[in-house]
């Protein structure tokens, strides 16, 4: 990757933990990263780190246990979606950011979701990308073939050693998640179905028809249940949205952001 260098960067303690967090750009428009299974936002939006848009400030952070932030092994108890965006508005209030936009990338989404709901006064426009409300048996039975990280396409396998430090610790840290996965499921597969009613800020999901990972059809559920929300179900798009269409991304969130406007897909 491209080496770029945030406006700043430190760290706070939030519930007890050390987390790191950046700040990329310098505009009155400010928008966090709530990261994906990875746990590292510049990571899973490298392409808005190399070219944050003008007049946007940018905001990530490592989730507790991933990369930077301490303590340095992620665990997973059942309340870790709830966990996470806790930590997140925390994060916020300690940079003094009163009123801030969100992105929520895969798992990252559920806590984005749930901080949107519960933080109404906090939160200007909501983004979701490749997220999901609930767990189906069809999410089940594709993580069930993914449980040996080897087996990953080697750039998320690199990533993942990256965040955890090797490839032990990586499998154990994945496998615990699965099995928070596999147990919620088990009580009903509900992640934040509860909270999608609650969503008052403009919101825009973005998901791929071809997503294997996260299928289309969660993305229509929220469209569905998030009164008001805008949906581009985007017909050769995969998991991987930030990388397969940074630059429609980026003109998108500045679009939102900037003008609180929303442009067709094919115009962005």
């Amino acid at each position: 990757h491209q080496i770029v260098t945030p406006t700043s960067q430190s760290f706070l303690t939030v519930h007890g933990c050390k987390l790191h967090y950046c700040i990329w750009g310098t505009g009155n428009h400010i928008l966090v990263v709530i990261p994906g299974n990875l746990g590292i936002g510049e990571m899973d939006l490298i392409s808005l780190v190399k070219d944050t848009p003008q007049g946007v400030s940018l905001v990530t952070f490592h989730l507790r246990g991933c990369g930077k932030s301490k303590p340095s092994r992620r665990v997973y108890p059942s309340h870790f979606y709830q966990q996470d965006a806790d930590d997140c508005v925390n994060i916020m209030e300690q940079l003094e950011f009163q009123q801030y936009s969100v992105l929520g990338w895969c798992d990252g989404g559920v806590s984005a979701i749930m901080l949107a709901a519960d933080h109404p006064q906090n939160v200007k426009n909501l983004i979701l990308l490749s997220c999901r409300a609930f767990i189906s048996q069809q999410d089940i039975n594709t993580y069930r073939n993914l449980q040996d990280i080897l087996k990953f396409n080697s750039f998320i396998l690199r990533d993942l050693i990256k965040v955890h430090g090797d490839i032990e610790t990586a499998q154990s840290i994945w496998s615990s998640y699965l099995s928070s996965f596999f147990e919620i499921f088990n009580r009903g597969g509900d992640l934040c179905k509860h909270k999608l009613s609650m969503i008052q800020c403009p919101t825009v999901i973005l998901h791929g028809q071809k997503d294997v990972v996260v299928p289309w059809f969660h993305g229509q559920y929220l469209h569905d249940h998030i009164n008001g929300s805008h949906l581009y179900m985007i017909s050769n798009g995969r998991h991987t949205l930030p990388i397969e269409f940074e630059t429609k991304i980026q003109r998108l969130i500045k679009a939102l952001l900037i003008d609180s406007r929303l442009m067709p897909w094919d115009d962005l």
